[in-house]
């Protein structure tokens, strides 16, 4: 049974992920950060700045923090996968080997095929065959752990944050647009946007 710590721990977790996907939520269906907080600060007053203001920063801050979150998950389920991978590919190793040590006979018609010295005449086509197999298994293996797994990846992990990097800058310009923002202003702001969110992936991805 948990103390009682542990379970207000676990509630402060629920609040924050809930608060995150409703912001994440209200900004895909086209909100600014600015009307996300503006809409959101009464239900979390994490929205709402000392002044009582919204606080669009920290709806920034908290869709950022979601996303690097989804992208740990993304890799833990990546690496369990090629760890379930690997045991499977590993038993079958384990077959082949076992097909490979076995003695194999030629038959015919049902009969052993003995040679001129009376002894059974081997077959090499199990022994064969079982190489190739285990040959594929390495191939497979090779892909699953290799180079090709790992630039796979990175193209994965890059495209992510293409999009992710596209979702927020649309949704900084939305805001622009919404407050009528002169061009000049424009990108000073977001440049300085640009700034902050790498800060605070920079600070995401510090070991803690």
């Amino acid at each position: 049974m948990g103390t009682p710590h542990h379970r207000h721990d676990n509630a402060d977790q629920y609040d924050v992920a809930r608060r995150r996907a409703e912001a994440i939520a209200l900004v895909n269906s086209g909100l600014t950060q600015f009307q996300v907080a503006e809409q959101l600060m009464d239900k979390y007053p994490h929205y709402r700045k000392g002044d009582g203001t919204p606080a669009q920063n920290r709806v920034a801050e908290d869709i950022s923090r979601a996303l690097a979150y989804q992208r740990s998950e993304l890799n833990q389920n990546l690496e369990e996968m090629i760890q379930l991978g690997n045991l499977r590919l590993q038993a079958m190793r384990r077959i082949v080997f076992g097909v490979i040590a076995r003695p194999h006979y030629v038959l015919f018609q049902g009969q052993f095929v003995i040679d001129e010295e009376g002894n059974k005449v081997r077959d090499d086509g199990p022994i064969l065959s079982g190489i190739d197999r285990l040959t594929r298994i390495e191939e497979r293996w090779a892909k699953l752990n290799g180079a090709d797994a790992g630039q796979e990846l990175k193209i994965a992990l890059e495209r992510r944050a293409d999009l992710e990097a596209t979702v927020v800058t649309e949704a900084i310009l939305a805001g622009f647009d919404a407050i009528e923002m002169d061009p000049g202003t424009r990108q000073r702001a977001l440049e300085a946007a640009q700034a902050r969110m790498a800060t605070i992936e920079a600070e995401l991805d510090a070991p803690s």
